[in-house]
């Protein structure tokens, strides 16, 4: 049972690190898809794109930079994909 413990214990551990390092190339592709398609793609439809995994207001505050430090323009929402 101990064995096993630590051996849960250390999957636990792979995975919440793996979990980081997705969130953050999820962040980081988020700020290169607004910085190179910012025109097409806004808070809102990445939102969708995503299926929600960061809320547009969260995008925005993430991106604001990369647009030139003002807020990013508003958007109408579309199918992802499209």
């Amino acid at each position: 049972m101990i064995d096993e413990l630590t051996q849960a214990v250390e999957a636990a551990r792979k995975s919440r690190s793996q979990a980081e390092r997705d969130h953050e190339h999820v962040k980081e592709l988020i700020l290169r898809v607004r910085r190179e398609r910012g025109d097409d793609y806004g808070p809102a439809d990445i939102e969708l794109l995503t299926g929600r995994y960061f809320d547009r207001a969260t995008i925005s505050r993430m991106t604001v930079a990369e647009m030139g430090g003002k807020p990013p323009r508003k958007t109408t929402r579309r199918k992802p994909g499209a």
